[in-house]
C-alpha cells in the first residue's frame, strides 16, 4: 500500500489482513515476514459500506478466492458441501444477463458506484454498495463517516444513497437487497480469463491461474477460460486487441463477444468499455470503476496486466455443491 495514502512522504507501507494483522515489517526498503513466520493475506470480509480490497495482484485474487472454503474458515464453509474460486467470465455473464432480464432491471441501466474516498491524496478509495443514483455521473467524492449520516430513504449531505435504502438497491443486479452490487463502477473486478500469449505478465502476476509449473496453460481449465487469440506482429496494443476480438468466436455466455462490436472502445451494450485483452495485458476485468462513468457497466471489460493497482479489485464466487 503506498504511504501517500496514509500522508507520509515514504513510497510504501506493510499490508494487513482481517486474520492475522500485519503480515510484514520494513526497514527502509528491505521486507520480511513478521516475526520470521510466513503469513498470507486471506480471509476478505464482504459486505456493504467497507473498503474494496484493491491493491492485490490476479495472482493472489486468485488465491484467496481458492480458500475461502478451506478447513477453518471464518464462513463456515468446507469444501465437501461447497466450491469458492475467483469469478469466471461466464459467470460475470450469467449475472449481467439476468439483471438486465425481465428478472431483474428489465433493460434498465444498473446503477453506477461513482464513490471515491479521500481523493486528496494521490490515490482513490472505492467503497462498496453505494451509489448517487445515477446510471453514468460524475465521480463523487465524500467519507465514509458521511456515507453513514443517513435518515430513511434520504441520501447523505453528499448525494449518497447506501444498499440498504430502496434508491440504493437500484444499484443491484435485481433492483433490490438480494442482488448483486457493484457490478457498475466501484473497481474493476479481476475474473479468472486471459489470453496464453505467452507474455511475461502471465507469470508475473499470474502463475497460479495461467500457469502449472513451468508450462502455460493453453486450454481452459476448470476455474479458468483461456481465450483465443490472434496476435499479429505489430506490436501495437489497440491493433492486437482488435485481432483478438476479432478470433474470439467460439466462446458464448460471457457477455463479452456477444454484447460488443469491437475489441476496442466504448462499443458494447450501454456503451460499456470493450477492451479484449492482449499482448502484455493478458488479463481479464469486469465492471468498471468510479472514474468510467458512462464506460462502466454490466457488459464492460478490459485488459489488464495483472499487477496491483488501486482501481483494481476482484468477485469470489461460492457454489454450493
Amino acid at each position: 500500500v503506498p504511504k501517500v495514502e496514509t500522508g507520509t512522504s515514504d513510497m510504501t507501507t506493510t499490508a494487513r489482513n482481517w486474520l492475522d494483522g500485519e503480515y510484514g515489517v520494513v526497514s527502509g526498503n528491505t521486507y520480511t515476514w513478521k516475526d520470521g513466520t510466513p503469513m498470507s493475506i486471506k480471509y476478505p470480509t464482504f459486505q456493504g459500506v467497507t473498503y474494496s480490497m484493491n491493491y492485490i495482484n490476479i495472482n493472489d485474487a486468485f488465491n484467496i478466492s481458492r480458500v475461502l472454503t478451506e478447513e477453518g474458515n471464518i464462513y463456515g464453509f468446507n469444501s465437501s458441501s461447497a466450491d469458492s474460486h475467483l469469478m469466471k467470465n461466464s459467470e460475470w455473464g450469467a449475472v449481467a444477463y439476468l439483471g438486465h432480464s425481465e428478472y431483474g432491471l428489465n433493460k434498465e441501466e444498473v446503477y453506477f458506484n461513482n464513490i471515491n474516498l479521500n481523493n486528496s491524496t494521490q490515490s482513490v478509495y472505492a467503497v462498496t454498495g453505494v451509489t448517487t443514483g445515477t446510471v453514468d455521473g460524475d465521480s463523487k467524492e465524500t467519507t465514509i463517516e458521511n456515507i453513514k449520516l443517513v435518515s430513511g430513504n434520504n441520501p447523505n449531505s453528499d448525494g449518497v444513497y447506501l444498499w440498504n435504502q430502496i434508491e440504493g438497491q437500484k444499484a443491484s443486479s435485481t433492483g433490490n437487497m438480494y442482488g448483486i452490487f457493484d457490478l457498475s463502477g466501484g473497481t474493476w473486478d479481476r475474473t479468472a480469463g486471459y489470453v496464453a500469449n505467452g507474455n511475461g505478465n502471465l507469470k508475473t502476476y499470474g502463475a497460479s491461474l495461467a500457469y502449472d509449473g513451468d508450462t502455460l496453460k493453453t486450454v481452459s481449465t476448470k476455474y479458468v477460460t483461456v481465450y483465443p487469440h490472434n496476435e499479429g506482429i505489430s506490436g501495437n496494443l489497440e491493433t492486437e486487441s482488435k485481432n483478438n476480438y476479432a478470433v474470439n468466436t467460439k466462446i458464448f455466455g460471457d457477455a463479452i463477444r456477444e454484447t460488443s462490436t469491437s475489441g476496442i472502445g466504448s462499443s458494447g451494450w450501454n456503451e460499456d468499455y470493450s477492451y479484449f485483452p492482449a499482448l502484455y495485458n493478458p488479463f481479464t476485468l469486469r465492471g468498471g470503476r468510479n472514474w468510467n462513468t458512462s464506460g462502466a457497466g454490466l457488459f464492460a471489460f478490459l485488459r489488464s496486466d495483472g499487477y496491483s493497482y488501486y482501481s483494481y479489485g476482484f468477485r469470489s464466487v461460492v457454489v454450493c455443491l
